[in-house]
């Protein structure tokens, strides 16, 4: 397995005559969405529109099997997301050079008239001869005409990674190429830095900035400064075009080796691996093995995704003031476990048995889901309560009467309240609510449970609290809180976060239980 995320995954395999290709497949639970089958057709003919001097050329692909599926070359090289994590931020001449490579790549997807909507550090590739732009997933091609309407998921929704969404695509507004250059702006103070300007510790936070806010580009070099401004520009006519971009760029010099000598290390340990897989006597082709049950499938991620996330509309988020303080950081998404395809792919055979092993935390493996197992229906709650009113019932001193941040739409609805040391200025706790909603409340219950089980995968489940379908600690990862505590009740979660030296876990639990009961219900 090469990768994965919610709505598919990529796994190393060899085309019938011997050459190693990299295969995405879609998840056996959407291939049964015609609205996600309409989309992986969408991708099969963007990528096949492109060359493969920029991108991983599509070989082969077949978007009406039962598991749809497409293969494009296998390209050799670590993201530049990876080499950044593993071997620090880049000097300005590499980034010049990636600056170009990837200004090119744009070039040659914008000529055959799509716009990529999901450029990010994991979705460009560093091989030996250059950059490789990947994962077409969510492009669209230009001439639509529907590019205002995402058709990719629920009416109102957007997908994307948020750190590196355009202003516009955060907004739910059309689309044009000048998007992909926002985001390429975005992936070069990443490069300089180590994160996007606009990453928050939430995703309505990162939203707001991507609309609002001006990037702090202080860590770039003068050199380059200008050149990401104009990219960054919040109005998408004042940005560069990508042939723009190769002039102010100007030429690069040739070079035998283009990147930091860690990039060549990550490819020969690559190569290592993948001389181990196909010498080992577990190198014989295997039928992809049978299915395994279903997941259900995850919500929307509250932190930045690894893949394509789903999030609620920024037009909200565009609307409303962003968080006094900005809320807690939120752990890494883990995506849920991977389903194996239902029936055997007619072109291309597995490399090794061990490439499907699925690796993950099962749904209920963190929640107690008490509902659950005593056939109980499931809580159902309609929405979340206005901070002022929340307040009445939790015993938190020192907050102002004002609403924090609210944000509500159909299907989701949030708030954050914010508690303050009027002494020391300081934040002395944070309070959150999520609700799922609309629909069937069983429904709603079980997408809350998916995500809660995802973001509990690194935390410490708490047993016996007492109250709530489910709950865990989150793991030390952050010198704000003294302790973090999450709780699912069927389709709603409260997060309470404190700085309370002492007793703390006791007063969160305190805190979430009081936290419960502002929570309108629904009726019938």
């Amino acid at each position: 397995m090469l990768g994965q995320g919610g709505m598919g995954r990529v796994l190393l395999c060899a085309g019938p005559d011997g050459r190693l290709v990299a295969v995405k497949q879609v998840l056996a639970h959407f291939a049964d969405d015609e609205g996600f089958r309409a989309r992986f057709r969408r991708e099969v003919a963007a990528s096949r529109k492109v060359s493969g001097a920029y991108t991983a050329a599509v070989m082969d692909a077949d978007p009406d099997a039962p598991t749809p599926w497409l293969a494009s070359v296998f390209v050799s090289g670590p993201s530049l997301g990876a080499v950044v994590k593993a071997d620090g931020v880049l000097e300005e001449a590499v980034v010049h050079r990636l600056a170009a490579g990837l200004a090119s790549a744009l070039a040659e997807i914008h000529r055959a008239g799509l716009i990529h909507r999901d450029l990010k550090p994991d979705n460009v590739l560093l091989t030996e001869d250059g950059v490789r732009v990947i994962d077409l997933g969510i492009a669209r091609a230009t001439e639509s005409g529907v590019e205002g309407d995402t058709g990719l998921t629920r009416t109102g929704w957007v997908i994307g990674s948020p750190a590196f969404m355009s202003p516009e695509q955060a907004e739910s507004k059309p689309l044009t190429p000048a998007s992909d250059v926002f985001s390429l702006g975005s992936m070069l103070v990443m490069a300089f830095t180590g994160s996007s300007p606009f990453a928050g510790t939430s995703t309505l936070q990162t939203l707001y900035d991507v609309v609002h806010s001006t990037p702090d580009l202080s860590a770039v070099p003068d050199g380059l400064r200008g050149i990401v401004e104009r990219c960054l520009a919040k109005d998408p006519a004042a940005r560069p075009t990508p042939g723009q971009l190769l002039e102010l760029l100007g030429p690069v010099a040739p070079a035998g080796r283009q990147w930091p000598p860690a990039v060549y290390r990550m490819l020969a340990a690559q190569r290592a691996d993948i001389d181990r897989l196909l010498s080992g006597d577990t190198a014989t082709a295997v039928a992809p093995p049978e299915p395994l049950p279903e997941p259900v499938p995850a919500p929307e991620s509250e932190s930045e995704p690894e893949a394509d996330e789903v999030v609620e509309p920024a037009a909200e988020v565009a609307e409303s003031a962003p968080p006094a303080i900005p809320p807690r950081p939120t752990s890494p998404p883990t995506e849920p476990s991977p389903t194996p395809p239902r029936r055997r792919s007619r072109t291309v055979a597995l490399v090794a048995a061990g490439v499907l092993v699925a690796t993950g935390i099962g749904v209920g493996a963190y929640t107690l889901d008490r509902a659950a197992t005593q056939g109980a229906d499931p809580a159902a709650y309609a929405d979340v309560p206005a901070c002022p009113k929340a307040t009445q019932y939790i015993s938190l001193t020192g907050r102002d009467a004002k609403e924090d941040f609210r944000s509500a739409s159909e299907t989701q609805a949030h708030t954050m309240c914010t508690w303050y040391d009027k002494l020391a200025d300081r934040r002395t706790a944070l309070v959150r609510w999520d609700v799922k909603r609309g629909g069937d409340a069983s429904a709603n219950a079980k997408l809350q449970q998916a995500g809660f089980a995802a973001d509990a995968a690194d935390g410490r489940r708490v047993n016996n609290l007492g109250f709530g379908d489910g709950a865990y600690w989150e793991s030390d990862g952050t010198t704000e809180w003294t302790c973090a505590l999450s709780v699912r009740h069927g389709n709603l979660v409260v997060w309470v976060g404190l700085y309370h030296p002492g007793a703390c876990e006791q007063k969160a639990k305190e805190v979430a239980k009081a936290a419960l009961k502002p929570v309108p219900v629904t009726s019938g």
